[in-house]
C-alpha cells in the first residue's frame, strides 16, 4: 500500500449500509422501515454523542433514496449505480453536505433557500445534511423555518447536531428525532477484532479494551487511538507495551494503590504517587483512573465480576482477588473521598499536594467509624433505660402533667413555722428523657445530686392467674415477636397480665408510649390473630392499662456500655479522649 493510498481506519473502515452501523441498530430500523413503506419524512434530526455514527447514518440514508440498483423491497445502497458512485467520488449533484459551524449566517440561509428550488439533477432527491445544526445564527434559523415547514417535495433535510438543547424548538418540532447512543466497550472491541483480522495485525484482549476505554463510547476517537498504537507499536500490539506509548497508568499501579489502602500503608501509597509523577503520568489522570478503579471493585463485590462489561475476562478474576480485603461500605467511602478530591482539584494551587491527602486519607478510613454507628449504639443505650427497644428510632415523648403534692396539713395549735420547708419550684428547662454524653462540667453536677436509686418493688401485685393462661399468653407475645410488619412490635415486650375477668385479660404496660402503640389497628389485628392460635384465649378480649408501679426498674452500669461502646467504636473513643466525655443517666427522678 503507497502513501498516497493511506486513508485513516476511521475513513476506511467507515460503514456503507445501514448493517454496518455499530451499536445502533435502534436508527438504522426505523430508517429501513420508513424507506420500505416509502413514508420518509421531509426533515430528520440525528442526535446524540460525537462519534457515534450520525453523519455516517446520514450519508447512508442520502445514497438510500437516490440509489437506482437496488430492486423489490431492498433499501441498502447498492453502491455499484451511478448515484452511489458519484457519490462516493464527491461529484454527486443530489446529496450536499453543509458544516453549520462554517455557514452559520443568514445569507447562507438565504442561498441555501434558492438553490432547493432546483430539481435534483440524476437522482430522485436533493438531500442536504447539515453537520452541527446548532451552530446556526438564531437569524440563520428563522430564516430556514419557512422552507423546512412546507419545503419542495424533491427536498430532504438531514440536521445533525451534538447539543439538541441549543437548537431552536420551532426547528425541533418539525423534524423526526432519532437519538444515537454511545458506543458499548464491548462493541468497540468487537469492532477493533474486525479490523485487526482485516489489517493482519495482532493485538491481546487488554490491548483493544485498554483502546476501546480511551475512545470513551465514541468509536471515532477509538479508532483515532487505534491508528496511534499501530504507528507507535506496529503490528503486534500488546498491553504493556501499549500503556508506555499511549502514556496510561498501567492497571497494575492501581492495584498495587488499592492493596497499600487495604493494608493501611500510607508511606507506600505516596511512594507510589512520587513514582507515577517522576515517570511523567498527570496525577489528575491517576485520580480518574483509581476511581474507576474502585468503581469496578465496588461492582464486583455487589454485582459480580460478570457485570463488568467493559473489562477484559483476563483481569476480572484479579478484581474478585482484589475486593476480598474491602467491604461494601468501605468502597463507598473511598469513592466519596476522591469525589471530593476531584471537585476541588480544578480551583486547588496545588494539585499534587490535594491528591496526596487524599490517598493518605484513604489508607486510614479503617481507624474511623460511620458515626451513625455509634448514634444508633447510644440510641439503643438510651431506650435499655427505658426497658424496651424499638424498632425504629422514635420521637420522644411529650412531658405528662404533673400534679403537685399536697401541702402537709399543719397540726392543730402548731404554728406556720412548724411546717417543714418547701423548696423553691425549679423553672429552668428540664432535659429530655434520654441517656446523654455530657462533658465534665456536667459530670460533676451530676455528683453533686444523690443517685440513690433503689429498684422499685411492684406495689400492686398481679392478681394471681391461671399457670396455663400465664403460659399461653407467653406463647402470643413469642408469636407477635416475630412479625415485621407491625411497627413498634418489640415495645410491648415482657408485659404482664395482671387478672381475668368476664372473658377479658387486663394487661400491665409502663406508660403511655406503650399505651399508644398498643391502639395501633395493625397491632391489634396481629394480637388478635395470634390470640387465636392458643384455645384458652381465643375468645377473650384484651384491655391494656397503664401499672408502671408492676414493673421492676431496670437499673443499668452506665460506665460499663459506655466502655463497651468506645471499645467497638472507634470514632466514640477519639470523641472521648478529645473532649473527656461521661454518661449521664438523665431518667433519673
Amino acid at each position: 500500500m503507497t502513501k498516497s493510498q493511506y486513508l485513516v481506519t476511521a475513513r476506511k473502515y467507515r460503514p456503507q449500509r445501514f448493517g454496518d452501523l455499530v451499536a445502533q441498530a435502534h436508527v438504522a430500523q426505523a430508517l429501513i422501515n420508513a424507506l420500505k413503506l416509502e413514508r420518509i419524512a421531509h426533515a430528520y434530526l440525528f442526535t446524540g454523542p460525537r462519534g457515534v455514527g450520525k453523519t455516517t447514518a446520514a450519508r447512508i440514508l442520502a445514497k438510500a433514496i437516490n440509489c437506482t440498483g437496488n430492486h423489490g423491497d431492498e433499501v441498502e445502497p447498492c453502491l455499484k449505480c451511478p448515484s452511489c458512485e458519484d457519490f462516493e467520488t464527491q461529484r454527486s449533484l443530489s446529496i450536499f453536505e453543509i458544516d453549520a459551524a462554517s455557514n452559520n449566517k443568514v445569507e447562507d440561509i438565504r442561498d441555501l433557500r434558492e438553490n432547493v428550488r432546483i430539481l435534483p439533477q440524476g437522482g430522485r432527491r436533493k438531500v442536504y445534511i447539515i453537520d452541527e445544526v446548532h451552530m446556526l445564527s438564531n437569524a440563520a434559523f428563522n430564516a430556514l423555518l419557512k422552507t423546512l415547514e412546507e419545503p419542495p417535495p424533491h427536498v430532504l433535510f438531514i440536521f445533525a447536531t451534538t447539543e439538541p438543547h441549543k437548537v431552536l424548538p420551532t426547528i425541533l418540532s418539525r423534524c423526526q428525532r432519532f437519538d444515537f447512543r454511545r458506543i458499548p466497550t464491548n462493541e468497540i472491541v468487537r469492532h477493533l477484532t474486525t479490523i485487526c483480522k482485516s489489517e493482519e495485525i495482532t493485538a491481546d484482549e487488554d490491548s483493544l479494551h485498554l483502546i476501546a476505554n480511551k475512545g470513551d463510547g465514541a468509536l471515532r476517537d477509538a479508532l483515532s487511538v487505534f491508528d496511534q498504537a499501530v504507528a507507535l507499536c506496529g503490528s503486534n500490539l500488546n498491553y504493556s507495551t501499549l500503556t508506555d506509548a499511549l502514556r496510561v497508568v498501567d492497571v497494575d499501579l492501581y492495584f498495587e494503590a488499592t492493596q497499600y489502602i487495604a493494608k493501611q500503608e500510607t508511606g507506600s501509597i505516596l511512594s507510589l504517587a512520587e513514582r507515577i509523577i517522576s515517570d511523567g503520568y498527570d496525577i489528575r489522570e491517576f485520580l480518574g483512573g483509581l476511581a474507576e478503579h474502585v468503581r469496578n471493585q465496588l461492582i464486583t463485590i455487589t454485582l459480580g465480576e460478570n457485570a463488568l462489561v467493559d473489562i477484559s475476562k483476563n483481569l476480572r478474576g484479579r478484581y474478585t482477588e482484589a475486593v476480598k480485603g474491602f467491604t461494601e461500605t468501605t468502597l463507598l467511602r473511598l469513592l466519596m473521598v476522591i469525589d471530593e478530591t476531584q471537585a476541588k482539584l480544578p480551583v486547588s494551587t496545588s494539585p499534587r499536594l490535594a491528591v496526596e491527602l487524599a490517598l493518605a486519607k484513604m489508607t486510614r478510613l479503617g481507624e474511623s467509624a460511620d458515626l451513625s454507628e455509634a448514634l444508633e449504639q447510644i440510641r439503643r443505650l438510651e431506650y435499655a433505660g427505658r426497658g424496651s427497644q424499638p424498632t425504629h428510632t422514635p420521637q420522644a415523648p411529650a412531658p405528662l402533667p404533673t400534679q403537685p403534692a399536697p401541702a402537709p396539713t399543719a397540726p392543730q395549735g402548731s404554728k406556720p413555722a412548724d411546717l417543714p420547708e418547701t423548696p423553691p419550684a425549679q423553672h429552668s428547662n428540664e432535659p429530655s428523657p434520654s441517656a446523654a454524653l455530657k462533658g465534665k462540667p456536667a459530670l460533676e453536677q451530676a455528683k453533686k445530686k444523690p443517685e440513690n436509686r433503689q429498684p422499685i418493688e411492684p406495689s400492686h401485685a398481679p392478681v394471681e392467674v391461671h399457670a396455663d393462661l400465664q403460659k399461653s399468653w407467653k406463647l402470643v407475645l413469642k408469636t407477635m415477636e416475630q412479625r415485621s410488619d407491625v411497627p413498634a412490635i418489640r415495645t410491648l415486650q415482657n408485659l404482664i397480665v395482671l387478672r381475668e375477668h368476664d372473658q377479658c385479660l387486663e394487661i400491665a404496660v409502663r406508660d403511655d408510649m406503650q399505651l399508644a402503640v398498643t391502639k395501633n389497628g395493625n397491632l391489634k389485628k396481629a394480637l388478635k390473630e395470634a390470640m387465636q392460635s392458643q384455645p384458652e384465649l381465643a375468645n377473650k378480649r384484651v384491655e391494656f392499662i397503664v401499672k408502671p408501679d408492676v414493673f421492676p426498674s431496670t437499673e443499668i452500669d452506665l460506665d460499663a456500655e459506655f466502655q463497651e461502646l468506645k471499645a467497638k467504636i472507634p470514632a466514640l473513643k477519639q470523641l472521648d479522649d478529645a473532649f473527656g466525655l461521661r454518661p449521664v443517666n438523665n431518667l433519673t427522678p
